[in-house]
């Protein structure tokens, strides 16, 4: 994954400097984003041991050992045959969401609430995909402190594309506000689980990130739409 990512790095340094390529690059990585239940779905249908989607966390499908208490939290039957697609998945969603971040920034209005909206989102990504190199079972603290920014640094950047969109494209902002409210209010949830423990913390996760992918993928058509032909 790391050699990916490298990989990955240096074909970015060179795409940034053609025209409209890297754009479209862009665009199929944040469409992309839309398929990921797709692979959690066969995943989860894989799994040997019970698996809730409403209660566990999508971490669990990443882990790669069998049997209980195979983190901290797990104190219950964890077994997941196909932990190596989720886990590859989680680092190929991060990856897929830091470099449509950098190769769609110039279709943005160029303001410094942009540049900061494209420093989270990346953030976002790289949290994420990080999820997946690093598994909860390989290293719980580690696991845990590295998708921490990931939950939270998606909002102020919903915040910030939508005050900056609000003028030239009024749609992509307030589908933006939308999304941003059901990923704030999921957050919200989710600190409330440890009070009450009958909150369907897998739902409301799988709600939390979805709603981000949902609104990059949608994002993208409307900048296809709206920006992608007046590129030079």
């Amino acid at each position: 994954m790391i050699l990916v990512a490298i990989v990955s790095g240096s074909a970015l340094s060179l795409c940034r400097k053609l025209n409209k390529q890297p754009v479209i690059i862009g665009f199929i990585c944040w469409i992309a984003l839309s398929g990921y239940f797709m692979i959690e779905a066969i995943v989860i249908r894989a799994t040997t041991a019970p698996y809730n989607f409403l209660k566990q966390p999508m971490s669990d499908l990443g882990v790669t050992t069998c049997g209980t208490d195979t983190y901290v939290l797990a104190q219950y039957d964890i077994c997941s045959p196909y932990h190596w697609l989720m886990n590859w998945t989680f680092f190929l969603t991060g990856l897929a969401i830091f470099i449509g971040a950098i190769l769609l920034y110039r279709l943005w209005p160029k303001t410094r609430a942009s540049t900061i909206a494209t420093v989270c989102i990346c953030i976002f990504g790289i949290s994420y995909g990080i999820s997946g190199i690093i598994p909860a079972d390989a290293h719980f603290y580690w696991h845990t402190l590295s998708a921490l920014p990931g939950m939270i640094v998606q909002i102020p950047a919903m915040i910030l594309i939508s005050k900056v969109t609000y003028k030239e494209l009024p749609y992509l902002a307030w589908w933006t506000i939308v999304c941003t409210v059901v990923t704030a209010t999921s957050l919200f949830i989710l600190f409330l689980q440890p009070v009450f423990a009958d909150i369907p913390g897998g739902l409301v996760q799988r709600i939390l990130y979805g709603s981000v992918y949902w609104w990059l993928t949608v994002t993208t058509i409307i900048l296809w739409r709206k920006r992608y032909f007046t590129l030079r």
